[in-house]
Order: C-alpha cells, then sequence, then structure tokens
C-alpha cells in the first residue's frame, strides 16, 4: 500500500518543493497539501494518514496546537512532523519535551527529508517503495500494438514500479493505452534490455510546456504488475546493487548530518 503524507503550510512554495522531493522518491506515495489547519482537521477525521508535515508558524492555529488538535481525530496515533525555520537548542528542547521528536529544519534537502521519512515509517527495515536511481537508464513505452515506443529517462526504480521522465517529440494520444514497458540498462549492467513488463499507469504530471502550452515533458509513475522470472531477476539484481551503493553514501551522509545537527544544537 503507497504511503500516505499529509502536508500543513501557509506558503504554497513550500508545499510545492515538499511534494516534488516526496514524489521523486516515493512515487506511489499519495501526498495531499492544506494551507488551512481547520481543512486539514476536517480532513484527518475521516482519512488515515502515515504522516504528517505541519509548520510551526501557521494562520489560526500555530503547529503545537494543531498537533495537540489531531489528537481528537482519527490519526491521534499518526507520526507527526513539525517544520521550523527556528531550529535551535531551546526550540528543538521544546518540541521534545511536547513529545514532538520529528522535526524539519527549514531550508532543508532532499537527503535530509529522504532520511527523516525512511527512520520515521520503517527504521528497521527497507520499504516496499524504495526507491533507487540508476545512471543512464531508459523505459521504453510501446505505443500501437508495438509498431512504436517512446523513450524515457528513468529517475528511480523500486521492486513495486518505477518513475521517469518523458520528452515529448510526437503524438501522445496513444499514450495511456500502453500498459507494457521494457528497461534499457545502462553499460555497466551490460547493455541488457528487459522482457516486456506489464504495468499500470498510476500517475502522469507535466512538468514543462511548449510556447504553444502543449506538454513538453511528462513525467509518469509505473506500477509493476506482471514480469517474466529472468526479468523480475534482472530487475532484483539491479536494485541490489543500487542499494549496496547507496547504503555505503547514506551512512557517510548520516555521520555528516550528525555532525551538522550537533553543532546546531550546541
Amino acid at each position: 500500500m503507497a504511503i500516505r503524507i499529509l502536508i500543513v503550510h501557509e506558503y504554497t512554495v513550500i508545499q510545492k518543493v515538499l511534494n516534488n522531493y516526496i514524489l521523486t522518491e516515493y512515487s506511489d506515495a499519495v501526498v495531499t497539501s492544506f494551507s488551512s489547519t481547520l481543512d486539514a482537521i476536517k480532513e484527518l477525521e475521516t482519512v488515515m494518514y502515515d504522516i504528517i508535515f505541519s509548520a510551526m508558524e501557521l494562520p489560526k492555529m500555530d503547529g503545537i496546537a494543531f498537533s495537540e488538535a489531531i489528537l481528537a481525530t482519527m490519526n491521534k496515533n499518526t507520526h507527526f512532523v513539525i517544520m521550523t525555520s527556528n531550529y535551535d537548542e531551546k526550540n528543538v528542547k521544546a518540541y521534545k519535551q511536547l513529545g514532538i521528536t520529528n522535526i524539519l529544519s527549514i531550508p532543508f534537502t532532499q537527503p535530509q527529508l529522504t532520511m527523516l521519512i525512511q527512520n520515521i515509517v520503517n527504521p528497521r527495515s527497507k520499504r516496499i517503495h524504495e526507491r533507487y536511481f540508476i545512471q543512464n537508464t531508459e523505459v521504453l513505452i510501446p505505443i500501437n500494438n508495438h509498431e512504436q515506443e517512446f523513450t524515457a529517462k528513468l529517475i528511480n526504480i523500486g521492486v513495486s514500479g518505477l518513475f521517469c521522465e518523458l520528452e515529448l517529440n510526437k503524438d501522445y494520444s496513444n499514450l495511456l493505452e500502453s500498459n507494457t514497458l521494457k528497461l534499457k540498462l545502462p553499460e555497466s549492467f551490460g547493455n541488457i534490455s528487459t522482457d516486456n513488463i506489464t504495468c499500470c499507469l498510476m500517475r502522469l504530471s507535466v512538468t514543462e510546456w511548449k510556447k504553444n502550452h502543449s506538454p513538453k515533458t511528462l513525467r509518469l509513475a509505473y506500477r509493476f504488475i506482471d514480469m517474466h522470472q529472468t526479468t523480475r531477476q534482472i530487475v532484483q539484481k539491479v536494485i541490489n546493487h543500487s542499494a549496496d551503493e547507496l547504503t555505503l553514501a547514506e551512512t557517510s551522509a548520516l555521520e555528516q548530518f550528525s555532525q551538522l545537527e550537533n553543532q546546531q544544537i550546541k
């Protein structure tokens, strides 16, 4: 099941940054944004979320009061993250005394946000929708009964699906009808092309427009439905290799982030 995340912040620019960062790493995530705490509370009364991101500075109700109001909804046990530009020892201690242990300093980087989400949702094991970047990998999307195909750039991939970017250079009206794709791996993986992977298009968004206001670049999120055993083994091998490389990089990044965090608190 896809992770559900709620964002509550007065400024839409912060909402968009969070939304883009989250969907880049977790392409199957369901992200909802509100500028009003009152509207967010109504949502939380009927819809369950995995994580709630809230600004500390909000009109009518600050982040602390909002966190207390959530206790009266069905999301009383949902992970709560406070976002603040006043990240210092005094405020961190105050938040923790109130039971708020997840704090995101503004501004933040994508690795910091990803690390925070990973630690909140499942700190002891890799999640099923963990995504990995594989450089120079293409996603081939056939159309018109496999007579033509689009070539997209892979953004990230996991065991349950992938996220890619497509620059349009021809008619894309049949794109939504395609339910298969192939992966063309780079030289580091032997330039292998996989067999067809049966998939489902979960999300499509336009990231760039042409001067005539027609789409120029699309981002597509696919969920895997079925694939040949050999293809599954290839995908798993690629993911495992990328995960090993990422673990080394994350260990180094975590150490540097922890050192920086300690310096800020002191």
